[in-house]
């Protein structure tokens, strides 16, 4: 996906860029120029021209679990455009009915005329508190030429990198003491383990909310199942304490690209993700020198082996091959003449199940050869591409690893059902989904059958 964004964004192909990214553009340039001037459309134009629709994508909130489904019902502001008499404001919206046709995002243009598929989106999303997801002034979480600005929002002095150290340590209160702010910290134990816990920059933040929220000497970060109250942002001595969602009541919301911290960046640090996993744009902001991505193919394939140490290059015929941790040893697993086999682990098989069968510890190459015997490993990724939406990948992925049978998409699927079955469902929903954008859908009536005396049925109504 990323690739092809970039390629299609290289020759300024912004609509066939979007359509990579599965993100559904809900407007019209030569409608806004009707409606609303040339002035207002140039700027849409400049914003879409500028957007990198799978950076946007990277940046959304998701799921804590799972396959990192995004979070429905969410509207994020990314621009505003005005001309002096009007103001529109360009967001990304996650309706459940976009989820469900594969994960797709749509861009609305709001503050103008209310036609019908502007109206169902808005229907489908929370309003209460898209401050708090405002990428406003934030332009390097969606814009290509803004990336760069993202290397501004990470520790680089050693006065900050000291900071995220005691956060990283537990040591909360001496964080916030180092950032300038005095703690009150929580009596009750969860909530100091939600401050302890919570991802948020320290350094320079009382500098950032002051320049998010001008004037406010109050203000309130949301995050999860806890608030925090800053106090004093009009003097030199800032105050932090947890407070109940009831006394936050009526502050301004600091948005969460205020306060936290950078997710990548943080990954990295902890080693969680290498340097060729990063996005593009977002490696040439935070490395250095920022290696090209060459991923292996079966990468994904292959992650959930038991034991995994990773490919093996070299075999005969190109055959997939894995090193797998055997103890202290490393031994290989390669798939030949359809199966599966341990080629170095020279212990006796019947030896080996027997004492699985008394209750004694699989060794892990066994355990290895279990799971992609049974052929799990193709399941489980056919599942995660399914619930993104990938049907063609599923399709592909299939034919190659599952042989000619699996054509016939009667696959178990872990979550219930089969394949052929996901595949239905996502065809219907697609469809569902391409109709409420076309503002064609209507919610027919509900055809309940009352009953006027005990035993008769009531006719239903036409």
């Amino acid at each position: 996906m990323i690739a092809a964004v970039a390629e299609r964004r290289a020759v300024g192909d912004w609509r066939g860029a979007c359509a990579a990214a599965d993100v559904d553009v809900c407007l019209r340039p030569d409608s806004v120029r009707r409606y609303y001037g040339s002035a207002i459309a140039d700027q849409v134009l400049d914003a879409l021209r500028e957007l990198s629709p799978d950076l946007l994508r990277w940046h959304l909130p998701r799921r804590g679990h799972g396959v990192g489904d995004l979070l429905a019902g969410l509207l994020v502001p990314l621009a505003e455009f005005s001309d002096g008499t009007r103001r529109l404001t360009l967001a990304a919206a996650t309706p459940q009915f976009a989820l469900d046709a594969g994960q797709r995002v749509v861009l609305v243009l709001l503050g103008g005329r209310d036609d019908g598929a502007t109206r169902s989106v808005v229907e489908a999303v929370r309003l209460k508190y898209p401050e708090r997801l405002s990428l406003l002034r934030h332009r390097m979480f969606w814009s290509a030429d803004a990336a760069g600005e993202l290397a501004g929002l990470c520790d680089a002095t050693p006065a900050e990198r000291e900071i995220a150290w005691l956060q990283d340590a537990g040591r909360c209160a001496e964080a916030w003491q180092a950032g300038g702010f005095s703690l009150r910290l929580p009596e009750m134990r969860s909530r100091a383990r939600w401050l302890a816990a919570l991802p948020i920059r320290i350094a320079g933040l009382a500098g950032r909310v002051r320049d998010a929220l001008p004037g406010v000497d109050e203000a309130v970060v949301r995050s999860g199942v806890g608030t925090l109250v800053l106090s004093g942002l009009r003097s030199d001595a800032v105050a932090v304490r947890v407070a109940a969602d009831r006394e936050a009541l009526g502050l301004p919301i600091v948005p969460n690209a205020v306060w936290s911290r950078v997710v990548d960046a943080d990954l990295l640090r902890f080693g969680y993700l290498g340097d060729h996993e990063l996005h593009p744009l977002i490696a040439a902001a935070l490395l250095a020198s920022p290696q090209r991505s060459t991923p292996e193919p079966d990468e994904w394939l292959y992650r959930e082996v038991p034991f995994i140490a990773g490919p093996c290059h070299g075999t005969a015929d190109d055959a997939p091959a894995l090193w797998i941790d055997c103890g202290p040893t490393r031994h290989r697993i390669a798939f030949h003449d359809n199966t599966w086999h341990i080629p170095d682990h020279s212990a006796h098989p019947g030896r080996e199940a027997l004492l699985s069968r008394l209750g004694g510890p699989t060794n892990p190459c066994q355990q290895a050869l279990n799971y992609l015997s049974s052929g799990r490993h193709v399941i489980d990724l056919a599942a995660s591409l399914l619930a993104h939406g990938r049907t063609t990948d599923v399709h592909n992925l299939l034919h190659t690893h599952a042989g000619a049978r699996a054509t016939l998409t009667h696959i178990p699927l872990p979550t219930g059902g089969t394949v052929a079955q996901a595949l239905a469902t996502h065809t219907e929903n697609t469809l569902r989904h391409r109709m409420t954008l076309a503002a064609a859908t209507r919610t027919p009536a509900p055809t309940t059958r009352r009953r006027t005396r005990k035993g008769d049925p009531a006719r239903t109504p036409r």
